[in-house]
């Protein structure tokens, strides 16, 4: 009875330690799958942000078409519309849960209107007072010019305004506010409440969780992208975009106050000069702020790399933030650039208002005239700091390898040390034994076993994601089947339903029953006109025919691959087994000093074996093997001197894959402040002179100021 109880107490250890090591392999593949799903949608989302001019509504119904009627904030990413705006969003309908700002009037992300037009001149022609006024409000502005710019000015809008209930939020504290965000659901239902996603990001209210939380107990792995409102118009590169157009405007204004003052004209000029200088200033400063916020990020991505790698990719949330800290590395580089452009056509616009002025009155002295400068100390500053910390960050990685390798040196001599112990305890003093070539097989068969099991690991996460694609796909087969077959009944009773759902609405005051049963109403109106669509409805019948047929061939392969891997591990571990019993039970042997038999030695786990005479070695063997591969002689223990060194020597791989992007960002940050010392070094040139001539009539700059802002900015 005792050793049924052991041997079940022993199972019961192998069982439990092969079930972590599947959630450790489980959740690398996984998590790579799920940032790179997350990473194509939200390039795809962007993208249609800029043919669109605005953001997509989810989809609520699943059919991939964005619902934008119904006024919902979280739903499912509308794949159909992205790819119908030109993006592909990498994943097919429903993968991804979409949650976009619709909080209402400035707050409502997916709205395209006429929200921005450029500024103009207040009364007294010292600053940039309002927007400037269309036909349909008394003024000579163009009405509903919609590009890009309009977003920028919602996401702007929004990013002023503080947190209020029913807005799109993050589950953080405190909550916040969000452009928008994606959620990928992992793998399972982590916390066992029948739906993939977990947390706020499975709830059908207007909140997902924070990109930050962690797994906690094993009851969440769902991985968040945000998209705050400062990095879409980062990304939007909205600041130069609208400012190349403020600076047609400034232009427009200056020729409109030429035409009308003429001689009485030239205080304003001058103040027009003013404002380009402080265009100027304002840029530069935008770019020393770029700089910083370059910085953090870069920070940011050296901790989540190196987390990441330190871990084997088991981190799962900084693995999923890395390349989006990188990313934004990357992006800043571009918001740089077009702001130092910026700076250069403030310079410009100063040249160009002080030409007109010079142009207004031949009596004004264009000598008086001074042009723009611009202050780069703190743009300078931010950018060598940007230098030193890649330098800084790139050496404490550098450390971080040096240190590993000392570890795995350290661990490797650790190895050599007790494979030699073992040698030495077999061998009892001799030079040799008659049993010295059953402590090789030992050794290789470890080293089998650990190939053997993180392949078995690889082969059950294939089998279990196949097993996953092959259930949902046979239950949508099924559903369309039994659409297709009771199609005609399926339409009178949802019909039925719809009329019974529009009583109840226009009975209820409730207004979250009411929204809850207008869900319920969009639901079934969507699946009536996929049933009123034979043709559509046979075409995602037969597709989903098709993706379970292709992922039940996958699941076989991977069935038949996962069997293999499993004998291959079985195998693997008897003959560890096998080769640690042989050893340690080898009985009565022979110990030679040189080519002479010297002593018998003697090592059993059996009694009765070893005689008096001989040298009794089962202790110190013994204590040697656990020394050299643990505890149990079932299998080694991957933590053991002798299996240490390869993990060690995985993670150090990891470590120095991302050796290469650090180089590369202290190469970009040297690069940026070489080429902003550059600017400093060699300001634009500004040239005020000219005589008396005609003015260009208002009307012409208004035109051209009309068209530059519907084709959305200077290029």
């Amino acid at each position: 009875m005792v050793q049924v109880l052991l041997l079940i107490a022993v199972l019961a250890g192998l069982a439990t330690m092969g079930y972590l090591q599947w959630r450790e392999r489980s959740a690398v593949d996984s998590s790579r799958q799920e940032r790179q799903a997350l990473a194509q949608a939200d390039r795809a989302i962007v993208t249609f942000a800029t043919v669109m001019r605005r953001l997509p509504c989810p989809d609520v119904n699943r059919d991939g078409v964005e619902d934008c009627g119904a006024g919902d904030q979280k739903g499912w990413l509308p794949s159909v519309s992205l790819r119908l705006a030109g993006a592909d969003p990498g994943v097919d309908v429903g993968q991804l849960r979409y949650l976009v700002q619709r909080g209402g009037g400035a707050n409502d992300l997916t709205v395209l209107d006429d929200a921005w037009r450029p500024l103009e001149y207040d009364t007294t022609g010292k600053t940039f007072g309002s927007m400037r006024a269309t036909t349909a409000t008394g003024g000579d502005y163009q009405a509903d010019v919609q590009t890009l710019t309009d977003l920028c000015k919602r996401l702007d809008d929004g990013r002023a305004t503080p947190y209020a209930a029913g807005m799109a939020e993050v589950r953080s504290s405190p909550v916040r506010t969000t452009a928008y965000a994606l959620v990928h659901p992992g793998n399972d239902d982590a916390d066992g409440d029948g739906s993939f996603f977990d947390g706020a990001n499975a709830s059908a209210d207007s909140a997902v969780e924070d990109p930050i939380r962690r797994p906690l107990l094993a009851r969440y792995n769902d991985i968040v992208l945000e998209r705050s409102y400062a990095s879409l118009l980062a990304g939007l590169h909205c600041a130069p975009l609208i400012d190349s157009i403020n600076t047609v405007a400034l232009a427009h204004d200056v020729v409109s106050q030429v035409d009308d003052l003429k001689t009485g004209n030239i205080a304003a000029a001058k103040q027009a000069i003013i404002f380009a200088a402080l265009g100027a200033v304002i840029t530069a400063n935008d770019m020393a702020g770029t700089i910083l916020g370059e910085v953090m990020d870069a920070a940011n991505a050296a901790v989540d790399w190196a987390f990441c790698a330190a871990s084997l990719g088991l981190a799962v949330n900084a693995c999923a933030a890395a390349p989006q800290h990188t990313a934004a590395v990357g992006l800043a580089g571009g918001v740089l650039y077009a702001n130092g452009a910026s700076v250069v056509l403030n310079v410009v616009a100063a040249a160009m208002a002080g030409n007109a002025l010079a142009l207004a009155d031949s009596s004004v002295d264009s000598s008086t005239l001074t042009c723009p400068s611009t202050d780069y100390t703190q743009t300078l500053a931010a950018a060598k700091k940007a230098w030193d910390d890649a330098i800084a960050d790139r050496s404490s990685l550098i450390t971080k390898i040096k240190d590993k390798s000392d570890e795995l040196s350290a661990a490797n001599t650790a190895r050599t040390n007790a494979i030699n112990n073992l040698v030495a305890q077999v061998r009892a003093g001799g030079t040799s034994t008659s049993i010295d070539s059953r402590i090789q097989p030992v050794l290789d068969a470890a080293t089998n076993w650990e190939s053997s099991s993180f392949s078995l690991k690889a082969a059950t996460d294939r089998r279990d994601n196949y097993q996953t694609a092959v259930t949902q796909w046979t239950n949508q087969v099924a559903t369309y089947a039994d659409m297709l077959a009771n199609r005609t009944a399926l339409i009178a009773q949802i019909n039925t339903d719809i009329k019974a759902l529009d009583t109840q609405i226009a009975a209820t005051t409730d207004p979250a029953v009411k929204a809850a049963l207008s869900k319920q109403r969009l639901e079934k109106t969507s699946q009536l006109t996929l049933l009123n669509d034979p043709v559509a409805l046979q075409a995602e019948y037969d597709k989903a025919v098709t993706e379970r047929n292709n992922a039940q061939s996958n699941l076989d392969a991977a069935q038949s691959d996962l069997s293999a891997a499993q004998a291959s591990a079985g195998s693997a571990q008897t003959s560890f087994q096998t080769a640690y019993s042989n050893l340690r039970n080898a009985g009565r042997y022979t110990i030679f000093v040189g080519a002479v038999a010297a002593a018998i030695g003697c090592t059993t786990t059996a009694a009765g074996v070893c005689q008096s005479s001989d040298i009794v070695t089962s202790g110190g063997i013994q204590s040697a093997l656990v020394d050299l591969f643990g505890g149990s002689s079932v299998s080694p223990d991957p933590n053991a001197k002798y299996l240490k060194p390869i993990k060690l020597q995985r993670e150090l791989n990891a470590l120095q894959s991302i050796v290469g992007e650090a180089d590369k960002r202290v190469t970009s940050a040297q690069n940026t402040y070489n080429q902003l010392k550059t600017q400093a070094d060699n300001p634009p040139p500004c040239n005020i002179t000219g005589k008396g001539v005609t003015p260009m009539p208002p009307s012409t700059a208004m035109d051209i100021l009309i068209k530059v802002d519907q084709k959305g900015g200077t290029r």
